[in-house]
């Protein structure tokens, strides 16, 4: 993890080039390890309330170093989206109350300076650290004790420019689920409350930037991430499963890094969300839904935890799945070794990772491929070609001629998308044909993947079709022109299937499967 998460979270370098960073002390202390102390002349240099001598009681950083307190090296005070001088920045807090789908909003009160007549959540001028001063506006103007309501979400400062009030307006965001709403009683500064669906928060009449704040505090940022997300693995073509069970990973180690929640619960009803829906983009390729389900089931023994214990937990739980994915590679090819002779011939089809992490073992064994291509994508090229790079004797040949040439191979290796329970294994269209002509042949083989590609779920896998245009893009009409990128081949067809700890028989399948109860990691 880049050490400017949890420890730059209000510098303007945070996001950009880590070699920015190169004199910053906390660069030198949290990266380099060198054993320096904290200048405050040095440390606030990037902060654009240096030298706003009116901000210091509230900097954080100040009063640690010069008041002894054990604070954060964090100035809440300082906005990183602030485009314009110190002038005119004022800091507020901002509290949406939430109950059963919809949102607690006020009317201001004539009687207040600013933006009377106008709907807003509770807000107050911030005074001191606004995790605490969130819980004294809401007591002041609803009454509600901590005990009435539970924080939920909690974001980084929105800034919201209002040119006719010549103000610039630093918010700090809450949203908070209400026990009881009848417990709510207004104070002076609002008229009445009323409550709203999110989505009609646009068509009211506002403080500025109201709808902006809600939807940055609310789980709508996530939610739009995540449908981004499954678009793009819906129509990724170049990538096999692993690697986009592996963008799945990284994706939640993400979404943990930038999430809202102030809970733990909140956390991992967010994360099982994205689990869910990412899942699903994908039917053919039973890896993502495993890896996503093997990884839910760990994270469940977080809910007890306090939220920063929990993303921490998190984040260290999807850097070992990413760790284990890497290692079962190796200890495939390693099984995979002991089933091919020296000088076979290796028929390969399409392309795989497992497959190509296994042609340096190939290579060493003196092996000779047949390469089919693997249409209409001609994914079978790029391990061709990659096999060539390695100076390998290769031949590659068109999926239909594959029955022929098998009777000069000695063995048979296919990538897997999908392992079913009942031994069966769905892989790229054209790995059934292939096994069936292989095995009336007496030609061994062997599927290589590993034990997260086992459909756990139990429900055979949905085999998917795209695009017919890809495959005939100007057929006649009346012709209906299938494009199927899978297929499911039998278990009696399948000589063995290549996992990480052995050379499974198809029969084997559901005892393995019933044995994932949790990740142990591939040791």
């Amino acid at each position: 993890m880049d050490f400017r998460d949890t420890h730059c979270v209000w510098c303007e370098l945070r996001s950009g080039p880590i070699e920015g960073c190169i004199e910053c002390p906390r660069f030198r202390r949290y990266e380099l390890k060198e054993d320096i102390l904290f200048d405050s002349s040095r440390f606030c240099t990037r902060c654009r309330n240096s030298q706003n001598k009116d901000l210091k009681t509230f900097c954080e950083t100040n009063r640690r170093l010069q008041q002894g307190t054990d604070e954060d090296f964090d100035c809440y005070k300082f906005s990183p989206d602030f485009k314009g001088g110190d002038a005119g920045q004022v800091h507020v807090v901002t509290v949406f109350l939430c109950h059963q789908g919809k949102i607690c909003l006020v009317r201001r009160s004539p009687k207040v300076g600013t933006y009377q007549g106008l709907w807003s959540g509770i807000s107050g001028y911030l005074e001191g650290n606004p995790q605490e001063h969130f819980k004294v506006e809401l007591k002041e103007e609803t009454s509600l004790n901590p005990d009435e309501y539970t924080l939920l979400r909690q974001t980084q400062t929105v800034v919201v420019e209002d040119e006719k009030e010549q103000c610039t307006w630093c918010i700090h965001p809450f949203l908070c689920e209400v026990h009881d709403p009848s417990k709510i009683s207004l104070d002076w500064e609002n008229t009445e409350y009323r409550w709203f669906l999110p989505e009609e928060i646009g068509n009211l009449e506002t403080v500025p930037g109201l709808r902006e704040v809600y939807e940055r505090v609310s789980r709508l940022p996530f939610e739009k991430e995540v449908l981004r997300f499954v678009q793009e693995l819906k129509h990724d073509r170049e990538s096999g499963a692993r690697q986009l069970a592996y963008k799945a990973l990284l994706f939640l180690a993400g979404a943990v890094r930038s999430s809202n929640a102030a809970r733990s619960s909140v956390l991992l009803d967010d994360l099982f969300h994205a689990c869910h829906e990412i899942a699903g983009a994908r039917p053919s390729m039973g890896m993502i839904s495993t890896t996503l389900e093997l990884l839910r089931r760990d994270m469940k023994a977080f809910s007890s935890f306090d939220i920063q214990k929990a993303l921490s937990e998190s984040s260290l739980l999807i850097k070992s799945h990413v760790g284990d994915m890497d290692a079962s590679l190796d200890a495939a090819a390693g099984r995979l070794e002991k089933v091919i002779a020296p000088g076979s011939t290796v028929l390969l089809h399409s392309y795989s990772s497992s497959l190509i992490h296994a042609l340096p073992m190939l290579k060493g064994k003196g092996c000779s491929l047949i390469v089919t291509e693997s249409r209409p994508g001609f994914e079978g090229r790029a391990t061709a070609r990659i096999a060539a790079d390695m100076e390998l004797p290769v031949r590659v040949i068109t999926d239909a001629c594959a029955a022929d040439e098998l009777r000069k191979a000695d063995a048979v290796l296919i990538g897997v998308d999908t392992i079913e329970i009942d031994g069966s294994v769905v892989g790229r269209a054209g790995s059934s044909l292939m096994a069936t002509a292989a095995h009336a042949l007496g030609v061994k083989v062997y599927f290589v993947g590993e034990v997260r590609k086992i459909n756990i779920s139990g429900k055979p896998a949905c085999l998917e079709e795209y695009d017919r245009e890809e495959m005939w893009g100007d057929h006649p009409e009346g012709i209906d022109a299938g494009n199927l990128y899978f297929d499911r081949t039998p278990a009696g067809f399948i000589t063995g299937i290549v996992l990480e700890k052995e050379i499974a028989e198809p029969g084997r399948i559901a005892e393995i499967a019933g044995s994932m109860l949790a990740f142990e990691g591939s040791a």
